[in-house]
């Protein structure tokens, strides 16, 4: 699933965090931005660690400033997990 702001593609979401809600898939961008202590890994691949750190903090702002996801996305993600 893709995470939107406006018109513009920011990143990918797993049905998991569409079926937390905005709150509860910001607190999974957090935790796994605690989980890594900064280090973005093998998806990062080079990434200054900082760049990274801001990347994921805004993506965990727009998810918070989500009233909720869509009816359409949120039955995708039931389909995807089952």
């Amino acid at each position: 699933m893709r995470l939107f702001s406006g018109g513009t593609l920011v990143g990918e979401i797993c049905p998991e965090c569409v079926l937390a809600g905005p709150a509860g898939a910001a607190g999974k961008v957090r935790a796994l931005m605690a989980a890594r202590g900064g280090d973005p890994g093998e998806e990062g691949m080079g990434e200054d660690p900082s760049a990274w750190e801001s990347r994921m903090e805004e993506r965990a702002r727009l998810l918070e400033a989500t009233s909720s996801f869509s009816l359409a996305a949120r039955q995708a993600a039931v389909r995807e997990t089952r």
